[in-house]
């Protein structure tokens, strides 16, 4: 698992991604008690966020979203 500094090209996009999830209704932070949206890191297909209480569950949540690379890599293998 690689880590992304802010400064990468897919930084601003994959916490636009984030915020569109249903659960996060536009929101890509989530603050609640203290809380927030964390990013994990990133493997070859996917940004890995992990949420300790999310404000709309009350639970840890885990959000998985897909790099714009993943989608370019797989047509070039098909």
């Amino acid at each position: 698992m690689e880590f992304l500094e802010a400064d990468h090209a897919e930084w601003l996009k994959m916490w636009e991604e984030l915020a569109h999830y249903r659960l996060n209704e536009g929101d890509p932070i989530c603050a609640f008690m203290k809380n927030c949206w964390e990013y994990m890191g990133s493997t070859d297909s996917h940004h890995h966020f992990r949420h300790r209480l999310h404000p709309r569950t009350g639970k840890q949540e885990f959000a998985y979203v897909e790099r714009r690379c993943a989608g370019v890599t797989w047509a070039q293998t098909a």
